[in-house]
């Protein structure tokens, strides 16, 4: 398989066409956890979402996403996230819960 071929498997993120993300549903379960978290520190800080997104360089909908538990967070945003809501270091222990032991 030359390189053209290869390209054309793989969209640009790196996937291959026509795959989807499967979680399972300890995933889905802390994906939506993370989410009420975030939302009820957006709303403390008397922020909307489009502030938020703006601060971490996504769109409200992402932020929309990210709260209502349908798309994973990645480490990559986690730390913008926490600067955009001004939670301080010493009180991220909200990523280690029962559904999510391994993440520091």
């Amino acid at each position: 398989m030359d390189i053209k071929e290869r390209k054309k498997m793989y969209l640009k993120r790196g996937r291959p066409l026509g795959s989807i993300n499967i979680y399972s549903p300890e995933d889905i379960a802390r994906m939506k956890f993370l989410g009420r978290k975030l939302r009820r520190r957006r709303k403390q800080v008397k922020k909307t979402q489009t502030d938020i997104g703006d601060a971490v360089g996504v769109t409200f909908q992402q932020i929309q996403k990210y709260e209502k538990g349908d798309n994973a967070i990645t480490t990559f945003r986690l730390e913008p996230l926490r600067i955009a809501l001004e939670i301080p270091v010493h009180k991220t222990n909200f990523l280690i819960n029962k559904y999510n032991p391994k993440v520091v």
